[in-house]
């Protein structure tokens, strides 16, 4: 194959989003809205909305993996949980590797998985969750473990 330009600038191309594929960075990059940083006020704005969707890293793979997930804010916090006693591949990713991308709308955060074990903070959450989610609150008065699960904080950047 002969090297033109347009060979060496594909393939400088394909190196970039290689790299930020196995940096776990791209789907940030990509979300990102005209490559600002999201502030706690844009984040309030959307705040009440029911689902986002979490990118974390696999364990195994090294891949990006996208999952939707409930969600509550409080306080300038987000926080995620994890049924199934912590067992989903989305928190035994962050387990490995704490780094995600939350996606909200359209607005885009990264952030770092900050694992919650105080019990009354881990109850608190899931008052919030019950507060916030019709199905959480009927499932918590049958016994179920939806609202119930391990409790991610995601560290933001402001």
């Amino acid at each position: 194959m002969e090297l033109t330009s347009a060979n060496v600038q594909q393939r400088g191309f394909l190196s970039v989003v290689l790299g930020l594929l196995l940096l776990g960075g791209l789907p940030a990059w990509l979300l990102a809205q005209e490559g600002k940083s999201p502030t706690r006020a844009e984040l309030e704005k959307v705040a009440d909305q029911s689902t986002a969707e979490l990118t974390t890293i696999g364990r195994k793979s090294g891949n990006p993996h996208t999952t939707p997930i409930w969600f509550v804010y409080d306080q300038g916090r987000l926080y995620v949980q994890a049924g199934k006693g912590g067992k989903t591949h989305w928190y035994l990713n962050l387990k490995k590797n704490p780094q995600m991308t939350v996606k909200v709308g359209t607005l885009a955060l990264s952030g770092k998985a900050k694992f919650i074990t105080d019990p009354k903070e881990i109850e608190r959450i899931h008052g919030l969750y019950a507060s916030k989610y019709l199905r959480a609150r009927l499932a918590g008065m049958v016994g179920s473990s939806v609202g119930h699960g391990k409790v991610v904080e995601v560290e933001l950047p402001f």
